[in-house]
């Protein structure tokens, strides 16, 4: 009975660690602004690589979005004397 409830013990704590290690982030990496992966990295050097956020920092409307959709989502100024298309 006494080997029993070490076992269990044992269990729990290397249970727990395994949550713990699952629990973080591989870390995301960019070249001049477009994603790539750690094996990318490793191909083209590390010259001008940069970690990336892992929370995106520009938004719209409360949404993460990149820098391409935001200029598409966002309304366009009208030239004076257009009509405004529909």
């Amino acid at each position: 009975m006494k080997r029993l409830v070490l076992f269990a013990a044992a269990a729990l704590i290397i249970a727990n660690g395994i949550d713990a290690a699952v629990a973080a982030e591989r870390p995301i990496y960019e070249s001049t602004g477009f994603p790539i992966t750690a094996h990318q990295v490793s191909v083209i050097g590390a010259a001008h690589v940069e970690e990336a956020p892992s929370v995106s920092s520009l938004t719209l409307g409360g949404m993460p979005a990149s820098p391409s959709q935001i200029q598409v989502l966002t309304a366009h100024k009208q030239l004076p004397g257009s009509k405004p298309q529909s």
